[in-house]
């Protein structure tokens, strides 16, 4: 795994409840394919890209906390009216990260160092 990627779990491992829920930051940490993903913050969710430098991947999906309780699943980049943008929701961080990652083929990750055109 790039230096990258763990230099950027700590970063977001160590953000206040203010930026992100750290039951979610904890929760991805724990499993080891999301761990392997750069973390990316972005308006209080949390996404993953399977490169190290912009531009991203863009088809891992992300973790929303939703305001009126519980998880969210979401591919972010999802084009067309295809209906399946939200994955689903999810009560616990915890069943959020295992809805996330049955998603994920099990060959991905963990992050290449370069841009998504590396991938």
């Amino acid at each position: 795994m790039p230096e990258s990627v763990t230099k950027e779990w700590l970063s977001v491992l160590s953000e206040p409840s203010s930026v992100i829920d750290p039951a979610l930051t904890r929760a991805a940490y724990e499993n080891p394919q999301l761990r392997s993903f750069l973390p990316l913050i972005s308006h209080g969710s949390l996404q993953f890209s399977r490169c190290t430098r912009y531009p991203w991947s863009r088809d891992v999906p992300a973790l929303f906390r939703r305001r009126a309780g519980g998880f969210s699943v979401i591919r972010m980049w999802e084009t067309g009216e295809s209906g399946r943008r939200e994955v689903g929701v999810a009560d616990t961080a915890e069943e959020a990260v295992a809805l996330l990652v049955a998603t994920l083929p099990r060959e991905w990750g963990p992050a290449i160092e370069g841009t998504y055109d590396d991938l």
